[in-house]
């Protein structure tokens, strides 16, 4: 019941700059005279105080090296990556538009990013962990598949080494200078991890997670406050691509995100998890709490390689015929892109998993304890988790799956979704047990690259980019069940001839039109839409968006 938010830039402890800083040399002078010219007057002095100083992340798609640009404007480079060319970066204030001026420069703010919680959107039930029966899992352990052999990275706050966990924690590193990836003192990290790979042992066996025998890698980027940033979380996805062959690391769960600001093609953590897809491990990211409007999906979930999954609400029972979405659950098209998104859904609300005791989240919300070793929650991060543990099934059963091919298997299986609408619930809900056992299919994403209108204009919803998975010409091997017609119809949804304004999503609708102007299968918008509650309904304008629910109940 956790999501990220975009809090703003972050500042930089002045103990780390000291032992990280790679100061200026004079050349870099005549390195800003070759690219902006002779006049300098633009550039700070050599004396600009500390206190003025902004962190970035700077990549580059040009000649011009993210290092030499930093250089060029007396700033101090902190880190170097590799699997993206950037570095972050810490630059006089009054330089970041001299910066941002060279060509092919890029300059991203290292925003902060933190987990809150969210509302209980649609009613009380039992918590439970039902998923396990809704997605298969269940089904699949019977059968001896529990995941074993598998490799998860958790990307988040820490896991703590409880006994569901034991000899599968097989490794980690701690990126918030604490030293220990074997401690959460959040609390959102070890309930990630539970989800995917728990096997019961606090519960005496009676809550699980979706593959209990997978094994677990800890990349810790946040401590007791719940907030990281950005840059952390690249040098997070850049560890777990140097460690993936030390430690097997086969799918990267990433239960964080923040409301992006630029295209997928410059945007530097997205930049990062196509280098982590690219090397052959698999990225499972949330959608984000931040539903239900239209535009809201965050990214690293806006990129179109990863698995983006949103949140359903399973009613804590087994039968998926029921299943509702929550409305907190993020939504699509991606802003400012318009690609599809979420890929798919599952249980999101109300899903037990286990507490990390004495942590900020445990201290804070005693009614969300279930016994002493559990707890319970709400948000697209735990539906990601699942998810990430249905993908080691997948992988057990199939260890030669290639990201694609596993990406391929989750969507072209799935169940049908809630709501049907590609942007709410995607291509429909998880089928760990179908996923595992269908047949090969696959399907060619390929990233795309800077021919993209990247200050709006018009987006074509009809999928036919080579990253999107409705583009039915990237698909093969797909089950007769869900092979799409032509025309860019998948399942009844014909997408040809739709188009979004990417450049307008606040106050304004599809291309300033109507929601009545255009065919949803007939889907009636104004009528009985979005689980049965009206547009105009109390839910959307009563206290359960401005009360207590946004505050403590909702851990109830």
């Amino acid at each position: 019941m956790w999501q990220t938010g975009f809090v703003g830039a972050v500042g930089r402890n002045s103990s780390r700059r000291a032992h990280r800083k790679v100061r200026l040399a004079l050349a870099g002078i005549a390195i800003l005279a070759t690219f902006v010219g002779t006049s300098l007057a633009a550039t700070p002095p050599a004396s600009a105080s500390a206190s003025n100083t902004v962190d970035v992340i700077v990549t580059s798609d040009g000649l011009l090296s993210p290092v030499q640009a930093v250089l060029s404007v007396l700033g101090t480079v902190l880190t170097q990556y590799h699997v993206i060319d950037g570095v972050e970066a810490a630059i006089p204030s009054i330089a970041e538009p001299v910066l941002a001026a060279l060509p092919g420069i890029i300059v991203t703010p290292d925003i902060s990013v933190n987990v809150q919680s969210v509302p209980e959107s649609t009613g009380p039930h039992t918590p439970s962990d039902e998923f396990l029966q809704q997605t298969g899992a269940t089904q699949l352990a019977a059968q001896g598949d529990t995941g074993q052999g598998v490799t998860v990275a958790v990307l988040d706050t820490g896991i703590d080494n409880l006994p569901d966990f034991a000899g599968r924690l097989i490794g980690g590193v701690d990126l918030t200078g604490a030293g220990n990836p074997f401690q959460d003192d959040y609390g959102h990290g070890t309930f990630v991890a539970g989800l995917i790979a728990g096997d019961g042992a606090s519960s005496g066996g009676q809550y699980s997670g979706e593959a209990p025998g997978a094994d677990l890698v800890s990349i810790k980027v946040a401590g007791a406050s719940g907030v990281t940033n950005l840059s952390t979380l690249i040098t997070g996805v850049q560890w777990a691509i140097d460690h993936e062959a030390s430690y097997g690391i086969r799918v990267l769960n990433i239960s964080l995100g923040f409301q992006p600001m630029t295209s997928t093609v410059i945007n530097p953590l997205d930049q990062a998890v196509q280098a982590a897809w690219n090397a052959g491990i698999a990225v499972v990211v949330s959608a984000g709490n931040a539903g239900p409007s239209n535009g809201t999906i965050l990214s690293p979930g806006d990129d179109p390689l990863v698995i983006t999954v949103g949140a359903l609400d399973d009613m804590a029972q087994p039968n998926v015929a029921d299943d509702e979405m929550n409305d907190f659950s993020s939504v699509g098209p991606t802003s400012p892109d318009g690609w599809v998104k979420p890929d798919l859904v599952t249980s999101g609300r109300s899903v037990v998993s286990l507490a990390a005791p004495g942590s900020t989240i445990y201290q804070d919300y005693p009614s969300a304890r279930i016994g002493s070793a559990n707890f319970v929650g709400s948000g697209t991060s735990f539906s990601a988790a699942i998810t990430s543990g249905a993908a080691a099934l997948v992988l057990a059963d199939n260890p030669d799956l290639t990201p694609d091919q596993l990406k391929a298997r989750l969507l072209g299986t799935t169940n049908p979704g809630p709501v049907g609408n590609p942007f709410v619930d995607g291509h429909g809900a998880l089928n760990a047990y179908a996923a595992a056992t269908a047949g090969p299919m696959d399907f060619d994403q390929t990233a795309p690259g800077l021919t993209l209108n990247l200050l709006g204009g018009t987006v074509s919803l009809a999928p036919t980019g080579s990253a999107d998975t409705w583009n039915t010409q990237l698909w093969s091997g797909l089950p007769a069940s869900q092979q799409p017609g032509g025309d860019a119809d998948w399942d009844g949804w014909n997408w040809n001839g739709s188009d979004w304004n990417g450049f307008t999503w606040t106050g304004k609708a599809w291309n300033d039109g109507g929601w009545a102007g255009a065919e949803w299968n007939s889907l009636d918008w104004t009528g009985k839409a979005w689980n049965d509650a009206g547009w105009a309904g109390s839910a959307w304008a009563g206290a359960a968006w401005s009360g207590s629910a946004w505050a403590c109940s909702a851990w109830n």
